[in-house]
């Protein structure tokens, strides 16, 4: 929606409805009861930590979503059906998860047996389905939240930016983070940067 590409080319140019737009959206994400656990990776020190050995950076960030989402399954003493954005290699990224589940655990720093998560994965293509565009959409826009520096002034793009995290911000789980390889830190508080 942002770059007005598709059905949003009409959109183009109209920048403070096309925000309005999104916020409407998040509030709908947000009041329907969507609990989002969002985990990411700093590309750039994967990439320098491991080099060669380094895994994909959309594999790495998946593991570590669904290590968390297990873990409040077993919480709730609940198993959790997955539908998931379809990606290029989606047979890949599914066949280790089920690699995880076949020898009891993942690898990293907090290995799970992801028992509670049902297989196979449902992918669906998100333009389509519009739970998954708004998760997409909040996606979106904590990552670009994430990029914004705070120490400068912002434009009017950044403060409209950080309105719309703003109204994602109460349906974000704890367990959210963003995993710095190199500095061998998980920074939980990510979001609390984005005031």
């Amino acid at each position: 929606m942002f770059q007005y590409k598709d059905d949003w080319k009409c959109m183009k140019g109209m920048h403070r409805q096309s925000a309005g737009i999104y916020r409407a959206a998040m509030r709908i994400l947000v009041d329907s009861g969507a609990r989002l656990v969002i985990r990411g990776v700093h590309v750039g020190q994967l990439q320098e930590r491991y080099r060669e050995h380094a895994h994909n950076p959309h594999q790495v960030s998946l593991q570590h979503c669904l290590e968390r989402v297990n873990m409040i399954a077993e919480q709730e003493r609940d198993d959790v059906s997955i539908m998931a954005d379809k990606v290029a290699d989606q047979a890949a990224q599914e066949g280790q998860i089920a690699r995880y589940q076949l020898i009891g655990n993942t690898e990293g720093y907090f290995p799970s047996d992801l028992a509670r998560i049902k297989m196979p994965f449902q992918w669906e293509d998100s333009r389509i389905l519009y739970g998954l565009q708004m998760i997409d959409m909040a996606l979106f826009m904590c990552g670009r939240a994430s990029g914004i520096d705070s120490a400068k002034k912002l434009n009017d793009g950044d403060k409209a930016v950080l309105k719309i995290v703003d109204v994602i911000r109460p349906a974000i789980m704890p367990q959210s983070a963003v995993w710095y390889p190199l500095e061998k830190r998980t920074d939980y508080g990510f979001l609390t940067k984005l005031s």
